[in-house]
């Protein structure tokens, strides 16, 4: 192989030049998550309200489609790799693949407490690596098509293919086939089919928000031009998606929230609802993700170091997302997790105790007893929000003076190479 084929991915980035703004637009993404799962710093009543609504789905979003931006800059950035660089690049994006599903797979083992409050998304970008190997090749052109194709097919394949999961068909089979044997779908329930099809971020709807990230990752983001492109299809999709959803929308219906859409409600494939999976929602939140990160890219220009506080963080944002997780958790089972400011139907099932319905397997395991937390476990539940992002913030930086890597950033790249160092031996 190359020299430079057998270089790890950090230091090709490094050599290349490490595009500060991707890291502020991965905080953002990160600080959308804390404000729906924690609360939204500082704000409360409406203000608070509708921020928590502004980030719901598109903070997801923006993480997805930045990682489709990290898989094109480190496999060429703006050339596509060729030859061994090509075939060395999915060996890597493989292994990476890997060692995120596991990753993910822990996560979900320790967050079982918080039910339907949290779906781990990092078994999910696994998956979504791993459909992206073959893709690696391809220019920015071919990516934005096969984005496009994806997010016209992806969603409405999705509701034919569960449509006749349920039906019991053949595909109602061969599905309980492969759970039976899938590791994933045994120790976390997320198996091959329940991160492709039939989960809360199922590749078959989100995937296009990965290519579309690759179109991105393969163009130049230096350019002033490159950013008012980004801008300008985002506002078009981000706008143009949602009017147009409304505008085919005959009567007002629920909608779905939870990834994908009902078999029974074919018109939902018309909403364009956060969480919804469809179409138009992933359109919308794809152009919402691209106004951000050209909006980041300009202003980490501009800011010098002051900005380099949130791209330290933003660097981290595996371990951040990571660490994150089981404080969910340990909210819930403490009994504080309304506390930081949630709606009034949330606060009255955190604190029904014996009357919490048992049937429910996704229910959060708040206390059977409706306490809550006292002291200072109360204190730290009340004001999560803002604890969270600070310790965010001094936890990165912190570590960033003494390591270049976040533990599980460093984790990741260390396994992949010492799993190409074997495989080339």
């Amino acid at each position: 192989m190359t020299a430079v084929a057998s270089q790890p991915d950090s230091v090709r980035e490094k050599r290349a030049g490490r595009l500060v703004g991707v890291d502020v637009a991965r905080f953002l993404a990160i600080l959308g998550m804390f404000c729906i799962h924690f609360g939204v710093p500082v704000l409360t009543g409406w203000p608070h309200d509708r921020v928590a609504e502004f980030t719901s789905g598109r903070s997801t979003a923006l993480f997805t489609l930045l990682a489709g931006v990290s898989l094109a800059l480190m496999t060429g950035r703006q050339t596509p790799p060729t030859g061994e660089r090509l075939r060395d690049a999915r060996y890597r994006v493989a292994i990476r693949a890997g060692v995120l599903l596991v990753i993910g797979w822990v996560l979900v083992a320790m967050t079982q407490d918080t039910g339907f409050l949290l779906t781990v998304i990092i078994p999910y970008y696994g998956l979504y690596f791993l459909l992206s190997v073959p893709f690696l090749r391809l220019r920015a052109r071919g990516l934005v098509i096969a984005a496009i194709a994806t997010l016209l097919i992806g969603p409405q394949l999705s509701f034919v293919l569960r449509g006749w999961a349920e039906a019991g068909t053949w595909l109602t089979w061969f599905i309980a086939l492969v759970d039976s044997v899938d590791p994933g779908h045994l120790i976390a329930e997320e198996g091959l089919f329940d991160l492709l099809l039939l989960g809360f971020y199922p590749a078959m709807s989100y995937f296009p928000l990965v290519l579309a990230g690759l179109a991105v990752g393969r163009m130049d983001l230096r350019t002033t031009r490159t950013r008012i492109w980004m801008a300008v299809a985002g506002l078009v999709l981000a706008f143009g998606s949602r009017w147009l959803s409304k505008w085919l929308v005959i009567t007002e219906a629920p909608g779905p929230n939870d990834g994908t859409v009902d078999v029974h409600h074919p018109e939902w494939l018309l909403d364009a609802s956060s969480h919804s999976g469809t179409s138009f929602e992933i359109a919308s939140a794809a152009g919402a993700s691209l106004v951000a990160l050209a909006v980041c890219l300009a202003v980490a220009d501009r800011a010098g170091k002051w900005i380099k506080p949130l791209a330290n963080a933003g660097s981290m944002a595996l371990t951040l997302y990571a660490l994150h997780a089981p404080v969910i958790a340990w909210q819930v089972v403490v009994g504080g997790w309304h506390l930081s400011g949630k709606a009034d139907w949330m606060t009255e099932l955190a604190t029904a105790g014996p009357n919490l319905p048992l049937e429910d397997p996704n229910l959060p395991s708040f206390p059977r007893d409706g306490h809550e937390p006292e002291g200072f476990v109360r204190f730290l539940n009340i004001h999560m929000p803002v604890i969270s992002l600070i310790v965010a913030l001094v936890f990165a930086n912190v570590w960033h003076r003494f390591f270049r890597r976040g533990p599980l950033e460093a984790f990741t790249s260390d396994a992949v190479t010492w799993c190409m160092n074997r495989l080339r031996r």
